[in-house]
């Protein structure tokens, strides 16, 4: 089976340009939302350090893949890879650490595990000699 998994990694992060508005003022709003709470949130302070520092790895994971994909596509492709890497293990922390979460974080959460598990298979695949676009002149 040929696939082009340049290509797919680039629509993914093409996907998440378009998805991460949409999941940033979410998590945004809910992380307000849980510290104005009467609910008991002992690590608020935590939870919304992790919050945010994966919303701005995201942020720096599409503004440098956009900037460097033209000129060095390796580099832009591996920084990305390691940066999607480091957001999952946040989407990990809310899923495993995080108390209390609330039931759209878990989808939320769901949808970006899935996107970015995706995207790290297909950047992995991306350096494969297997699955290297051939170049004919």
């Amino acid at each position: 089976m040929k696939y082009d998994a340049e290509l797919m990694f680039e629509c993914l992060i093409y996907l998440n340009t378009f998805y991460y508005p949409v999941f940033a003022s979410c998590e945004s709003i809910m992380a307000i939302a849980k510290y104005r709470s009467s609910r008991d949130t002992p690590k608020i302070g935590q939870d919304a350090i992790v919050v945010f520092a994966r919303l701005f790895v995201e942020l720096l994971k599409i503004v440098l893949f956009k900037k460097l994909k033209d000129e060095r596509r390796n580099l832009a492709t591996a920084a990305g890879v390691f940066l999607t890497v480091l957001s999952i293990c946040g989407l990990l922390y809310t899923f495993f650490i995080q108390d209390p979460v609330l039931k759209l974080e878990y989808i939320l959460s769901s949808l970006s595990i899935i996107l970015a598990c995706t995207e790290v298979v297909f950047g992995i695949l991306h350096f494969m000699p297997c699955c290297q676009r051939k170049l004919y002149e």
